[in-house]
């Protein structure tokens, strides 16, 4: 309503309405309990409003399309607490308007005539969608009416074929023709509506959130005028409130967020937890977003279709031409023969390693498709690793490496902040990132272990596409858990640049330079290209079976020798590698520290050996360890080897048949009735 002469969309706090001064609570009794029936629980009605979190496109289209609804409503509210500022808000407006007309554009099965009537009924107005426009949670609501009946659905199912078809632990609450609850909800709901929200336009091309003219937003389409004003609520923090709730959404928030955060700076809450954009305020958003705009700047999403590639809103061009090819194929050549150039220790191995690591990363906007046939079939999904962690030296070129495999691969690069790295958060990258590999720089040992385990270990199918991650440790980073090594492909290296050698250090980034500068994503579309050619040629049970190892390697050894100059000989690091060449190798760390742990000269005959020194007594190996250290040293041993009933404080115990058997060679000392049957003979 008008307000001193100025229209806006005024919320006399929307939190308050819906949840007065005390939290309401609707007594009611169950009549009794039945299967979800869809068609029962959504025929006969002529209009339906709904408040939900999430939601399912190809549900909402059935429901208008099928059932025929007069009128409907959908608005869109999140799951949890978005953090406390208007850029957050604004943000996650953008988001849903993208995924919600991203769904339109791209959804599988529904044809052009039913879209078309959707675009129709949008236009007028008896098919609307909206978005909150303010920080808090809301309830989920359904309400649906016809001349002759009402009826309130509530509970913890969002409006998604996914929470609908009983495949998630949902509950619903069903009111028929009470007016008591019918008054209560649909005040709730016109309060959220009517107060909280602001209309998403259905778009015949989905703005990408990241990139999208901050002008866009809808609250901003609101304030169209000198004079408009809209209000974002913006509520206090609360002590409790700690989740965030729906991943998937949040995550591409926070990215938006840092997209946005330069004009956003200025615009704060009153006293009164509010944020009042007026016209004025909105073209100052709109100039310094505009200023501020990255050019080039892709969102962090890879998708495939069974036949094309859909990256930054736009397609895979899978024919590029050849003499870029070739140029690719020699900075690659180039960038590998870095290492000779002042990095100390087994470079051949380096070099072999780290190109063991660009198979499997190349590879990984296929991985999922080979490990969901896998899990489906009950199968062993080992051999498909979706988690990969490059540790070694600080100064063994990880980043370097991490940076120039994804500028090879999308023409630019993005690690995640490590502060995101937690399990929650994985997930919502899972979710959101669809086939664009994730990857976190210089992750810490503690947060790694604290964070990584639920995800790595996670043998079930989150989505039909989702992310593989990759991630740089330091050196110091302890022995991993057995579950974790089987389940990751992991790469060590002792390699490095001298710290001191800066002259090198700054040769080596000038060249870098210069070859990311030379390279483009040529030789990786044309890998693309040919990787499809050969998964198309199988079938199911060869795709179970595939060595992703093997078969990424052999496509990229064909490319490099293909197009690398003609005077050029092929390099010793490109040949192929197999699973099985690489599983001989994971476990490389732990096995040096061991053998040096065991080493002959560290035997001792003391029934209780010093700290460094080891003995053996039956079937075990008794080695001891500082008390201040043993924590450290004990990590390093993985866990199948140690015998826990015989570790006590200040020894390890180790079993003598499973350290053999891992490959360490243990010497044995000889009787005394050896040493006097060699002098006798």
């Amino acid at each position: 309503m008008s307000t001193n002469g100025q229209v806006g969309l005024r919320l006399t706090d929307a939190d308050s309405i819906t949840r007065r001064e005390r939290l309401n609570t609707v007594y009611a009794k169950a009549i009794s309990v039945g299967e979800f029936d869809r068609d029962e629980l959504f025929g006969g009605f002529t209009k339906l409003k709904a408040l939900t979190y999430t939601s399912s496109i190809p549900m909402i289209v059935s429901l208008v399309d099928e059932f025929e609804f007069e009128q409907f409503e959908c608005v869109f509210g999140h799951g949890g607490i978005l953090s406390r500022d208007a850029n957050a808000i604004l943000s996650f407006q953008s988001v849903v308007d993208e995924k919600l007309n991203r769904g339109f554009v791209g959804i599988a099965g529904i044809d052009d005539d039913r879209l078309k009537a959707l675009y129709e009924r949008n236009a007028q107005g008896s098919v609307r969608f909206f978005v909150v426009k303010d920080a808090i949670a809301h309830a989920k609501i359904y309400l649906l009416e016809s001349e002759t009946r009402k009826r309130v659905i509530v509970g913890s199912a969002n409006l998604s074929e996914t929470a609908f078809s009983g495949r998630q632990a949902e509950t619903l609450v069903v009111f028929d023709d009470d007016d008591v609850a019918w008054a209560h909800f649909e005040a709730q709901y016109d309060a959220v509506k009517d107060m909280s929200s602001s209309e998403l336009p259905i778009r015949q091309k989905p703005l990408v959130a990241e990139i999208a003219p901050v002008q866009e937003t809808p609250a901003l389409k609101d304030v169209k005028e000198p004079g408009d004003q809209v209000e974002l609520y913006v509520p206090p923090e609360n002590y409790g409130e700690r989740e965030f709730g729906a991943h998937q959404v949040l995550s591409q928030v926070q990215r938006v967020v840092s997209v946005r955060k330069p004009s956003m700076t200025g615009v704060k809450p009153d006293r009164n937890d509010r944020v009042k954009i007026n016209h004025e305020i909105r073209r100052e958003i709109i100039r310094i977003s505009t200023a501020n705009k990255k050019v080039g700047e892709n969102p962090l999403w890879l998708s495939f279709d069974g036949s094309r590639f859909v990256f930054s809103d736009g397609e895979f061009d899978l024919e590029p031409e050849a003499a870029e090819v070739r140029e690719d194929a020699t900075a690659w050549i180039e960038f590998f023969d870095n290492y000779n150039n002042g990095f100390t220790g087994d470079v051949p191995r380096l070099q072999q390693d780290y190109f063991t690591f660009m198979c499997w990363f190349y590879f990984t906007p296929f991985l999922c498709d080979i490990r969901n046939i896998a899990i489906r079939r009950n199968q062993y999904s080992f051999d498909t690793p979706t988690f990969a962690v490059l540790y070694g030296e600080s100064n063994c070129g990880k980043s370097v490496l991490l940076q120039t495999l994804m500028e090879s691969m999308f023409g630019s690069f993005k690690f995640v902040e490590t502060k995101f790295f937690t399990a929650g958060n994985l997930r919502g990258l899972q979710n959101e990132f669809k086939r664009f590999p994730v990857v976190f720089d210089d992750v810490g040992r503690d947060r790694f272990n604290r964070h990584a385990g639920e995800i790595v270990k996670d043998e079930s199918i989150p989505a039909a596409e989702y992310p593989c991650f990759a991630l740089s440790m330091n050196a110091d980073t302890r022995n991993f858990q057995p579950e974790i090594v089987k389940r990751c492909l992991m790469v060590y290296t002792r390699t490095s640049l001298p710290g001191n050698d800066t002259v090198a250090r700054r040769e080596l980034m000038k060249s870098v330079t210069d070859i990311s500068e030379r390279m483009s994503t040529s030789l990786y579309r044309e890998y693309l290209r040919r990787i499809l050619v050969r998964l198309g040629e199988m079938d199911d049970d060869a795709k179970q079976g595939v060595d992703v190892l093997e078969l990424s390697s052999s496509v990229l050894c064909e490319l490099i020798e293909e197009f690398k100059p003609a005077d050029f000989p092929m390099p010793a690091w490109c040949k192929f590698i197999s699973l099985d060449d690489y599983q001989t190798r994971a476990w490389e760390r732990p096995k040096m520290i061991m053998r040096n742990m065991l080493n002959r000269d560290n035997y001792t005959s003391e029934r209780r050996p010093p700290a460094g020194r080891w003995t053996l007594s039956g079937n075990l190996i008794i080695y001891g360890v500082p008390v201040m250290g043993s924590r450290q040293i004990r990590d390093d041993i993985p866990a199948w080897i140690l015998e826990e009933t015989a570790t006590v404080t200040g020894q390890l115990a180790l079993k003598l048949e499973e350290v053999e058997s891992f490959g360490i060679p243990v010497w044995r000392p000889r009787k005394p009735w050896q040493f006097w049957r060699r002098i006798s003979s």
